[in-house]
Formats: C-alpha cells, sequence, structure tokens
C-alpha cells in the first residue's frame, strides 16, 4: 500500500499499515489495521480502534472505555466506568460511585463519593471514610473511631476511647477505662 491513497478521499478500501498518518485519520478510516498513535485523534476515537497503541488522552472517551485502555494516561472521568475499574486508574478523576469497587479501593479514592461497603477496606479507612455504610470489622481502627461510626460491629479495644462511649457500643469488648462513663455504666 503506497500513501497516495491518504490524501482527501480516505476509503475503507485504503485503510492499510502505509495509510496510518494524520492526514487519513478520519471516521471511514477507523479500524484495527490503523489504530497506531499517529491517527489517535478524536474523530477515530471508536470501538474498533480502541487498542492499547491508541489509548492516549485525545482518545479518552466513553466509546473507548474498555480493559485495554484502562491505564493512567486515559483515566478521566468520562472513563469512570465499572469496565475501568482497576488500579491502574485509580486516581482522583474517577474517585466517584461507578468505580467504587475493591480492585479500586486505594487511599487515593478514599472520598465520601466512595464511601461504601464495598471499599470499606483497611487501606480505605480515613477520616472522610467514617460514616455508617463503612463501619465494618476491617475498618474498625483508631482512623475512624468518631461518633459517626459508634456502632455494634465497630465496638473493638482500638477503638473504644471517648469518642466512642455511648450505649451502642457498651458490650464486653469495649470496657475499658477509657469507656468508663456514664453512658456505659
Amino acid at each position: 500500500m503506497v500513501n497516495s491513497c491518504c490524501g482527501s478521499v480516505c476509503s475503507e478500501e485504503g485503510c492499510g499499515q502505509g495509510c496510518c498518518q494524520p492526514s487519513c485519520c478520519q471516521t471511514t478510516c477507523c479500524r484495527p489495521t490503523c489504530c497506531r498513535p499517529s491517527c489517535c485523534v478524536s474523530s477515530c476515537c471508536r470501538p474498533s480502534c480502541c487498542v492499547s497503541s491508541c489509548c492516549r488522552p485525545s482518545c479518552c472517551q466513553s466509546v473507548c472505555c474498555q480493559p485495554t485502555c484502562c491505564r493512567p494516561s486515559c483515566c478521566i472521568s468520562s472513563c469512570c466506568r465499572p469496565s475501568c475499574c482497576r488500579p491502574s486508574c485509580c486516581v482522583s478523576s474517577c474517585c466517584r460511585p461507578s468505580c467504587c469497587r475493591p480492585s479500586c479501593c486505594i487511599s487515593s479514592c478514599c472520598r465520601p463519593s466512595c464511601c461504601r461497603p464495598s471499599c470499606c477496606i483497611s487501606s480505605c479507612c480515613s477520616p472522610s471514610c467514617c460514616r455508617p455504610s463503612c463501619c465494618i470489622s476491617s475498618c474498625c481502627s483508631p482512623s475512624c473511631c468518631r461518633p459517626s461510626c459508634c456502632i455494634s460491629s465497630c465496638c473493638r479495644p482500638q477503638c473504644c476511647i471517648s469518642s466512642c462511649c455511648r450505649p451502642s457500643c457498651c458490650q464486653t469488648s469495649c470496657c475499658r477505662p477509657a469507656c468508663s462513663s456514664s453512658s456505659c455504666c
């Protein structure tokens, strides 16, 4: 294939490896044989061209949000969907409910929008996530010992501090001097 077909007329037949250059990067030529960095422009961002060689910011839109393109260069808000929720894309721009699942529960994503049971793991037990929905045994750590998280499932020694001394946590595992207040007597 020669480059003579890469002018203003880019037909499907002319979309060979020799035609993958910016002048031919248009919708009619977006197919796997032409998916290379030189053709990764907005007009070619569609499923047939969503391959690893074309995962760049200019192509990070909904149609290309699939596992092969879930890499740091494509981690933007428009790509925060379940198919792209993997550690390599767990960045601030993707911390929203649609991506709150175990594979993306890391410290950088511990924000209110992700505070739900699927993300209640040790790496995400931070003050911003200390709410009833995350008060489970895996998150019962000192950083989460505050009134909003004082429920029975979190009544364990490491959380027996004055801020958690209230009737809902008055049980044997939490009977220590720090909690010997009138609310627990």
